[in-house]
């Protein structure tokens, strides 16, 4: 054999391993869920967790998060398949359902809503809102919900007692309006209120404390896609449910803080202490989406919307991802008395 033919032989040999190599790449690669998150708040640790100890990979899923202002735009990429699962507000997407889209609720992220109705130091009780404005972030969101549940609570009704809900913003731009006196009332999260109180604000409510029903927010898809990707969406809740595991594990606290830290774009872990201590009291060991919490969320949304009001909350929650994880024994297993 010459020179020229034990090249074009070796030359050969090295192209078919290219290619096995190539479709062994391939064939290995493993399946990937896009993830919209709508927030960036505490409730959301479990996810980022799942990711940063890389727990999706442990299960052979390729999740790549991404961040979408606002759950109404993260419902309607879930509906056009640019995504495979949406982290946001029930409240964002119970439209699109009542419309005819087939979309499910299987992991209840927040179940409880995380917001304080803050108002004016002049301002003692609820029934001094009549007449005033009060603040939310974009209407039909979790806050918007929430404003109006507080009211309710209080047997309160905007367009009767003549209060003004306004959208002002995320939580900084809600606090800035109040010391601006642009408002005289707000609906704020944990670290807000906290705030707000140190400086003499009144706190007429704190819904998470109050416990009254409210699906705040979810993990959601499209019926067909979990259907058709039933394997990869078995690993996504294991990876997802180990991801509550870890969180509530109290040996990783600090390290459970670094990653809220990176994530929320804090300067230290110990900035994160307020953020782990909401993520403790707002997470449930086992975060089944609620029938009656979707309900509220039905309720209130169904006001301004007519088609909203004839849905069944049975019809948008789906709990057999995580019924089965439940009865083999799964959430014993990874939380392992802990």
């Amino acid at each position: 054999m010459n020179n020229k033919s034990m090249l074009i032989g070796f030359l050969g040999i090295l192209l078919a391993l290219a290619m096995a190599g190539s479709s062994l790449a391939q064939s290995s690669k493993l399946p990937q869920l896009k993830v919209a998150v709508s927030t960036a708040t505490p409730h959301n640790t479990p996810l980022w967790v799942a990711k940063d100890k890389k727990l999706f990979d442990k299960y052979g899923v390729d999740v790549q998060l991404i961040f979408v202002m606002g759950g109404a735009l993260v419902s309607q990429m879930l509906a056009a398949g640019e995504i495979q699962v949406a982290a946001s507000s029930p409240a964002a997407f119970v439209s699109l359902i009542a419309a005819g889209e087939d979309i499910a609720a299987f992991l209840g992220i927040s179940n409880t809503s995380p917001f304080s109705l803050i108002a004016q130091p002049n301002i003692k009780k609820a029934a001094d809102l009549r007449g005033k404005r009060l603040g939310t972030a974009r209407f039909g969101g979790s806050s918007h919900v929430s404003a109006l549940i507080a009211l309710d609570h209080f047997g309160l009704d905007a367009k009767r007692d003549n209060i003004v809900i306004m959208q002002t913003g995320l939580d900084p731009e809600r606090m800035a309006a109040l010391e601006g006196k642009g408002l005289d009332a707000a609906m704020l999260q944990r670290l807000a209120t906290k705030t707000m109180l140190g400086k003499g604000y009144t706190q007429l409510l704190n819904l998470n404390q109050a416990k009254i029903p409210y699906q705040n927010t979810v993990l959601a898809s499209r019926r067909d896609y979990m259907a058709a990707n039933s394997k990869s969406f078995d690993g996504f809740t294991r990876a997802i449910v180990e991801g509550y595991a870890y969180v509530f594990n109290k040996e990783n606290k600090q390290a459970v803080k670094e990653v809220l830290a990176r994530n929320l774009r804090l300067p230290n872990a110990e900035a994160a202490e307020d953020f782990y201590l909401e993520a403790q009291e707002e997470l449930d060991r086992k975060p089944y989406p609620t029938i009656e919490g979707t309900r509220t969320v039905i309720k209130f949304v169904g006001e301004r919307n007519p088609k909203v009001a004839s849905l069944k909350a049975e019809r948008i929650v789906d709990s057999s991802w995580l019924k089965k994880l439940d009865d083999e024994g799964f959430f014993e297993k990874v939380y392992r008395g802990k």
